[in-house]
């Protein structure tokens, strides 16, 4: 079997596929993109078990069968652009991958040993526009938890709640929610948590196409496409706990600012403090509105003694505080609003979590949870 494929198209191709599987896997096969051309087109796939990414392309010919993905990704951009040829080795394992006189040869697996995913079964469906869900996904991927023992929180909760379509995600140090208008086909959703992994590959892949994207999901799986490209992940099987619970209303403690005049200083101090090759790190950051005159300002400071202070642009009502944050955290779920956007952090008592909202971000509320300092 033989086939013809542009260079730049089977190249595209697999890395948006390529993403998907892991470097180290228990089962060879699962190393593999599989190949299958047919009635003029190619569908390469790879997949973790969890998750699986497809990509089509033309093709003249026909084809079956599993390349490693790290040595056809490899002898594919190893050529310039213009017509390749794929042909498996009569008697061997293998195929050539050929333009002109260069030559590479691959051994293969069998197609046969790919694992084959089942279809959505009562699935609901419905579209998005692509920069809509990159938005919700964007903003929240921030505050998506990487620890295990709490595996419902790795990932971003999907729901419907009073005609939004609703997206969310926490670690118990941060939040991010994300709202946009509810599309009609969607009031049937059930809540879902999408892993971090799909979020992963579907950012980017939407940074990387435009246009809609057709979702279909179930209560096991949800299944992306956008253009040539598909995306099919298992859900988190657990439930999201409430985190409407940690939202607070806008408190007694009022601070507005311009993000970057908030992330600047932040990003500052914490730097002079965290210096390269520093043993210990800190990771605080003190905010102190207790002065009045509106000299207001952020500081750091490790256990040798050193530490950092910068003054703070910012208007602010209430009695005097003095509250601490996590500067990473705190600039994360910062640059996530708006640049050039008025940010309001709002907060009842020192220990209390801070809202975090902007003047060009409606669909957005962040939170963060306060540090001792």
């Amino acid at each position: 079997m033989t086939v013809e494929i542009e260079r730049d198209a089977l190249l595209g191709a697999l890395q948006q596929v390529n993403g998907v599987i892991e470097a180290r896997n228990t089962m060879e096969i699962l190393s593999n993109i599989l190949f299958v051309a047919q009635e003029g087109l190619l569908t390469v796939t790879g997949t973790d078990i969890d998750i699986e990414a497809n990509a089509t392309t033309p093709v003249v010919g026909e084809i079956k069968t599993t390349l490693p993905s790290d040595k056809i990704l490899t002898a594919v951009k190893s050529f310039k652009a213009g017509k390749l040829t794929i042909a498996e080795v009569p008697g061997r394992a293998a195929v050539t991958v050929k333009q002109g006189r260069g030559v590479r040869t691959i051994s293969t697996l069998g197609a046969d040993a790919f694992p084959k995913r089942e279809a959505l079964k009562n699935a609901a469906s419905f579209r998005l526009a692509g920069d809509a869900l990159l938005r919700l996904f964007g903003t929240c991927r921030v505050a998506q938890s990487r620890d295990e023992t709490r595996y419902y929180l790795n990932g971003i909760f999907l729901h419907a709640v009073e005609g939004e379509l609703r997206a969310a995600a926490t670690d118990g140090h941060r939040l991010m929610r994300a709202d946009m208008a509810l599309p009609d086909a969607a009031k049937a959703l059930a809540d879902v948590i999408v892993p971090t992994k799909a979020v992963t590959q579907m950012i980017q892949l939407l940074g990387s196409a435009s246009g809609d994207v057709d979702i279909e999901v179930n209560d096991k799986a949800i299944r992306f496409q956008l253009g040539n490209a598909t995306i099919i992940s298992n859900l988190v099987d657990g439930t999201y706990p409430n985190y409407d619970r940690v939202i607070p209303d806008v408190g007694a403690h009022v601070i507005k600012m311009k993000r970057e005049d908030f992330t600047g200083p932040v990003s500052s101090v914490s730097a002079i403090v965290n210096a390269e090759g520093d043993k210990f790190k800190v990771r605080a950051v003190a905010l102190d509105f207790t002065t009045g005159d509106d000299a207001y300002e952020v500081s750091a400071r490790d256990a040798t003694g050193t530490s950092a202070t910068e003054p703070l642009e910012a208007s602010y009502s209430g009695s005097g505080i003095r509250f601490g944050l996590n500067s990473q955290y705190a600039r994360e779920v910062a640059g996530v609003f708006a640049e050039g956007s008025l940010l309001t952090l709002s907060l009842n008592d020192p220990a209390s979590p801070i809202r975090v909202t902007s003047d060009k971000d409606d669909d957005l509320v962040g939170v963060l949870m306060p540090y001792r300092v």
